[in-house]
């Protein structure tokens, strides 16, 4: 393995190899510099750098992003990518992440083959969604290359117009009391679930029987997790009843370390991670500037 420090986007535009994965982390929208990221000029960048039957996924942090700038960045994304689907990472009601899957060359995906890659990993390693075939499709949210119409029509955001740029700073700052109407909860149970709709026209996953009934449950296991945020203890029931009954298998390996709330919270260690490193990070930033405040009173001094 060979770690390169640097700009990961000028790497790619200076080397000629080519990339069978390339995966482009979260990044907070309104930080100076971050739209770049999400402009169409990188997405055409990693386009050209991937092997044939290659991937790119662009994860997307949507408890930091409105409906409007997801839309941007999705429609951005479908302009250079033939073949884009949704995917999620996780279940946290307040604090979703999901990835666009982009190919050059449209391919189904092998879900046999897929299970057979998840039987060799090591068992100290596993997460008990990504142990079986059923488990992935639970994180399946569609194919949004069939589904354009369920992003909304607009500019893309290229490096001459930086639509993210300026866009995502005024809509964080929209609300006084910093109350967002970011892309989480039942706006985005809604949208997947208008998603799912569309199966009969889906290309990535095959449209089998057990494939339906993972995709079911996994929209069930979100909204089980809302229900439970909202301390709605009848609608959590049903809904972990809907779970056990579409993936009594998935169920039953996520059992063995506690409930079906393991699933929803198969991620909650990387969670509680990532809060605390965004915190010291803002405790970090503040100090600069306190530093760079009390630098600047010093400095006229005799």
């Amino acid at each position: 393995m060979q770690l390169v420090v640097g700009d990961g986007r000028r790497f790619l535009a200076a080397t000629a190899d080519p990339w069978d994965v390339v995966v482009s982390d979260l990044f907070i929208p309104w930080h100076a510099g971050a739209g770049s990221l999400y402009a169409r000029e990188m997405f055409e960048t990693v386009a050209r750098r991937l092997s044939a039957g290659g991937l790119f996924c662009q994860w997307l942090p949507l408890y930091q992003m409105t409906r409007e700038e997801f839309d941007v960045i999705a429609r951005t994304f479908l302009a250079v990518f033939p073949e884009v689907s949704l995917w999620r990472n996780d279940f946290y009601p307040d604090r979703p992440v999901v990835g666009l899957v982009g190919r050059v060359t449209p391919r189904s995906i092998d879900l046999d083959a897929i299970g057979e890659r998840l039987a060799a990993v090591p068992a100290w390693s596993r997460d008990p969604l990504l142990v079986t075939q059923q488990g992935v499709a639970m994180l399946y949210l569609g194919d949004l290359t069939a589904a354009r119409d369920l992003i909304a029509s607009g500019p893309l955001n290229t490096d001459d117009r930086p639509l993210i740029e300026f866009v995502a700073p005024r809509l964080t700052r929209t609300s006084a009391a910093g109350d967002k109407d970011w892309f989480t909860g039942e706006e985005l149970a809604t949208f997947t679930d208008v998603l799912a709709g569309r199966f009969a026209t889906d290309r990535v996953l095959p449209p089998t029987g057990a494939v339906a009934s993972a995709r079911r449950a996994g929209a069930a296991l979100y909204r089980y997790a809302l229900a439970v945020r909202h301390e709605d203890e009848s609608a959590a029931a049903r809904y972990e009843a809907e779970v056990r009954q579409l993936v009594p298998e998935v169920v039953a390996l996520g059992e063995r370390e506690s409930s079906v709330a393991t699933l929803a919270d198969a991620r909650r260690t990387l969670g509680k991670l990532q809060t605390e490193q965004e915190r010291v990070a803002r405790e970090l930033e503040a100090m600069e500037r306190r530093l760079g405040q009390l630098a600047g009173q010093g400095g006229g001094g005799p």
